[in-house]
């Protein structure tokens, strides 16, 4: 956390108002909605939590957002597990939802001067969306956002699950103006995002077109061999292994939780659509 906090310039800023480091070193157990959360004990000590969120997409959830973001409150390797333990959008959307209510997490600040679009939330483009969105409710916040970039909220897991999307007021400096507004005076409409599945793949329709989904692939040209994407696995058993130059994935194993992908220093890994993943797992055609 520190060499993270000095290289965003948190340190500095920090210690020049007197505020210390809170506690990351070490986790407490926080139990919400019949789920025991390993949170880092700084954001459990907190009397509130001012929430950074950035504009962003996530390869799962499509955004990650205000929600979302709240993750990074999970104690050091237990993140990795919790994908393992909710390995879909769905079941990782309900979690996230009730670790929301589990924090005292009073404010929520979007950064979306410079957004990232695309294969995100590691290896996507920077786009200017030049908007800084604040909210004391994080799904008010992460369905303005969807808005802005012309996005279902519906389609976005959180929002959806929460059942939070609706009647939101967007406040500007000269006063409340309309989703259509908003989206003209600061959105993008071809923001890079994943729009694809009917009601996204956590919902009925959604499953049922499971033959149709994505998955992350190896592009060669830009892997350089270093398999931390095997590493980042959180699976056991990994769904990932090597075999020669590059890394292969088990689509078999695979749970699409993209660990691997957001990890990849070379941003060598994408998820692209693909129908069905074969009879045989490429483990098995060896």
């Amino acid at each position: 956390m520190e060499s993270v906090a000095k290289t965003a310039g948190l340190i500095e800023a920090a210690e020049a108002i007197g505020l210390p480091a809170a506690d990351f070193r070490h986790s407490v157990n926080v139990e919400h909605g019949g789920m025991k959360f390993p949170i880092c004990a700084g954001a459990r000590e907190a009397d509130a939590i001012v929430n950074l969120p950035k504009m962003k997409t996530h390869a799962l959830e499509r955004i990650t957002g205000a929600v979302k973001n709240l993750y990074g409150c999970v104690y050091s390797i237990h993140k990795a597990a919790g994908h393992a333990q909710y390995p879909n959008a769905d079941s990782f959307a309900g979690m996230l939802i009730k670790l929301e209510r589990a924090l005292p997490a009073k404010l929520h600040i979007m950064d979306g001067v410079l957004a990232m679009e695309g294969n995100g939330p590691g290896s996507g483009d920077p786009v200017n969306m030049n908007v800084i969105l604040a909210s004391t409710d994080p799904y008010a916040l992460d369905e303005v956002f969807c808005r802005l970039i012309s996005l279902d909220p519906a389609l976005v897991p959180t929002i959806a699950k929460a059942n939070r999307s609706g009647d939101v007021e967007i406040l500007t400096p000269r006063g409340s103006i309309s989703w259509q507004e908003a989206l003209s005076q600061y959105g993008k409409r071809d923001f890079n995002v994943d729009r694809g599945g009917v009601g996204g793949e956590y919902s009925l329709s959604g499953r049922i077109l499971r033959a149709v989904k994505k998955r992350p692939e190896i592009k060669k040209s830009q892997c350089k061999s270093c398999m931390v994407c095997v590493e980042s696995c959180p699976l056991t058993g990994k769904a990932l292994f090597e075999r020669g130059k590059y890394p292969v994935f088990d689509y078999k194993v695979c749970i699409r939780c993209y660990c691997c992908q957001e990890m990849c220093p070379h941003h060598a890994i994408v998820p692209r659509r693909a129908f069905f993943d074969g009879v045989l797992s490429d483990r098995e055609k060896t």
